[in-house]
């Protein structure tokens, strides 16, 4: 869109419809306390004049894309596909447009959308899985605005909104052990074993305390798929009956599916034979053949706190950071 300045403005729309300016900035950003009557009038004005809030959003705050970006591993995965609608649809109530972008767990990758503030194609970026180190990601600071979501760090100069995956993961290990499971398998995604992880810790801390120990062949790294979850349970199945886990943290839904429909397929009795434990409580979870326990996150909430932090820095100039930890909790159904 060329020269926003030739394009009507929003005094244009005032004179037009006959109110004060303040009256139709109310009407744009949808605030209260202003009749029916007027706000069509504002609407008609706005129509013969071609004018757009989002065209209005930027003239307010007086420069920048409008654009925010968001950054995710991948747009595949459920969880971050209902992370980004919630996103969006947050963004878009504020006159803001999302550019998506997958870094497939690359670190490149997600430099490559950090750069985008620089090159001020967007004003901020909200950060949903983190793959370089702080340092690096710290820098772009100069350039836009950074929130990260879905992610825990000590870095007190970014905002950050996440679940407490370390309560979680210790709610659905003590769950298991109280079930009276001895050997609990357990798997994960890219970033492998990472004691810094607040899942892994939330396991393993628990374990221990119960007197027991993870078996190191029993940990699966850079699980991701049903394709992968039915491919653990093939491993799983080829162990003698002794050293075979009796449950799994199957590390998401999606995982924990592909398990549940692998073993069934092989005359595996879920839960008697292996407990299964899903993450996420994503809308498969409650409609497969044998439905999921699992740890519940609360997606759509960690988005639009994301959204509004990121907006409240962007529209606000606000300087200070939040950190916002949202409960998990666990969903108990069939598979465990």
């Amino acid at each position: 869109q060329q020269g926003d300045d030739k394009l009507a403005t929003i005094s244009d729309v005032a004179k037009l419809s006959g109110l004060s300016v303040s009256t139709v900035s109310r009407v744009i950003n949808n605030k209260p306390h202003v009749s029916e009557a007027k706000r069509q009038r504002v609407q008609e004005a706005m129509d013969a004049l071609g004018y757009s809030p989002l065209q209005a959003a930027r003239q307010m705050r007086g420069s920048g894309s409008g654009n925010v970006a968001v950054v995710v591993p991948t747009i595949t995965n459920n969880f971050f596909a209902h992370l980004v609608d919630s996103i969006e649809r947050t963004c878009s109530k504020y006159a803001y447009r999302t550019l998506i972008i997958q870094t497939y767990g690359e670190r490149a990758g997600e430099e490559e959308a950090l750069n985008l503030l620089r090159m001020q194609h967007a004003d901020g970026a909200i950060l949903c899985a983190i793959e370089n180190q702080w340092e690096l990601i710290r820098k772009f600071t100069q350039y836009g605005r950074l929130v990260a979501c879905n992610e825990y760090n000590e870095d007190h100069e970014i905002s950050m909104i996440c679940g407490r995956q370390y309560e979680g993961f210790q709610k659905a290990t003590e769950y298991l052990l109280g079930k009276g499971h001895q050997r609990i398998a357990y798997c994960t995604g890219p970033k492998g074993l990472n004691i810094d992880s607040d899942r892994y810790r939330g396991f393993i801390e628990t374990l221990s305390k119960a007197g027991k120990s993870a078996d190191p062949d029993q940990m699966f790294t850079r699980i991701h798929t049903m394709e992968d979850g039915k491919r653990v349970m093939k491993k799983i199945l080829n162990l003698s009956l002794q050293e075979r886990p009796d449950a799994v943290i199957a590390g998401s839904d999606e995982v924990a599916a592909g398990m549940v429909i692998e073993g069934l397929a092989n005359g595996i009795r879920i839960p008697e034979d292996i407990a299964i434990l899903g993450v996420d409580d994503q809308p498969l979870a409650s409609c497969i053949q044998i439905p999921l326990t699992t740890i519940r996150q609360p997606i759509a909430q960690e988005g639009e706190y994301a959204a509004k932090e990121m907006i409240r820095q962007l529209r606000d100039g606000a300087e200070d950071t939040i950190r916002k930890e949202l409960d998990l909790e666990l969903v108990i159904r069939q598979s465990a």
